[in-house]
């Protein structure tokens, strides 16, 4: 007994869906062959039997075959009484699992099966426009994103197809199908500490060439330390985020805090302006009023304190109320 429960612990269990269609198959089967055989002149082939079961079974009813003697019309009841709650069953599982399919899209996680895609890692305000952008040039371009602080699809009436979990890991690479993309976007978070942000980077990097070493990854980048590590870990390409805003806002800095719509050129959408300090702001230190703007969508690159300018001044320097802050929004 003990061997026997054994082996038939080690049997893989057949999934409900196909034991509902084999349990269907066999009714519509049984009762097509059962009727022809009892009334072979009302429905002379195993087909029109089986034709006959499926209209019935379904409560169709067409009413182009119909049984005319009395055990004809017993097997016709018990077919109607019995087959109509498995055919129910059928369309109930049919609802549910595209019901699951839906729930697991929009949660982030369905894996994606297809190729040729561009995978993007983060979602913030420079990710969110970069997909806009690459959307509405090619509506058909297949779109992953992944970022493990999102619960829901960011964009759920779009083609974009969301992961949702750390893409350090290799099991949430491999959801976003990985060894078929074609480019990977790595994306700051500008929420936490420069230091850990770039090794997160650099960690994802990792993991990226690990599975699929000749795929092309752009990495962003804050700080200048972390590069060398970014490029030895095998970067096709880096964006200095950090170095990029600080010349761009000195350039326009020596123009003019306002930049002309006439002078935007590529960085159109871009508007950099000068903020006055809330009330609730001061006495907070620059890495913590940046990331209270940043969920604003507001990028703050730097203050204007005792009629000086510093851009990106240290994490660590407190907001005084008479400051100024110089910010970039879309």
């Amino acid at each position: 007994m003990i061997r026997f429960g054994t082996y038939i612990s080690t049997v893989p269990r057949i999934p409900r869906f196909i034991r509902l269609l084999s349990t269907i198959a066999l009714f519509l089967l049984s009762f097509g062959v059962l009727i022809h055989l009892v009334e072979p002149k009302r429905f002379p082939t195993l087909l029109d039997g089986i034709w006959w079961a499926i209209v019935t079974m379904s409560t169709v009813g067409y009413g182009d075959y119909t049984p005319v003697t009395n055990l004809g019309k017993v097997i016709g009841i018990t077919l109607i009484l019995s087959g109509a709650g498995l055919i129910t069953s059928y369309f109930a599982y049919i609802a549910k699992m595209s019901i699951s399919n839906e729930q697991q899209f929009l949660t982030g996680k369905k894996v994606f099966s297809g190729g040729g895609h561009i995978i993007i890692v983060g979602w913030n305000g420079r990710s969110r426009r970069i997909i806009q952008n690459i959307h509405n040039r090619t509506h058909h371009q297949p779109i992953v994103l992944i970022d493990d602080t999102l619960q829901k699809h960011p964009l759920p009436r779009t083609n974009i197809h969301f992961i949702q979990g750390k893409a350090t890991l290799d099991s949430v690479l491999q959801k976003a199908n990985i060894k078929q993309a074609i480019r990977v976007l790595i994306t700051a978070d500008l929420k936490q500490d420069e230091l850990h942000t770039d090794m997160f980077s650099i960690l994802t990097l990792l993991a990226v060439k690990g599975l699929n070493p000749h795929l092309y990854c752009l990495v962003e980048i804050l700080t200048q330390e972390q590069k060398e590590n970014a490029l030895r870990a095998g970067a096709d390409g880096i964006v200095e985020t950090n170095k990029f805003a600080s010349d761009y806002m000195q350039d326009c800095l020596s123009r003019g805090i306002i930049v002309e719509a006439e002078e935007q050129n590529e960085w159109d959408g871009l508007n950099i302006k000068q903020l006055a300090i809330q009330s609730d702001w001061a006495e907070l230190t620059f890495k913590q009023l940046s990331a209270k703007l940043f969920d604003q969508d507001i990028l703050l690159v730097g203050i204007i304190s005792g009629g000086e300018t510093f851009i990106k001044p240290p994490a660590n320097v407190i907001i005084q109320r008479n400051d100024t802050l110089i910010i970039i929004e879309d």
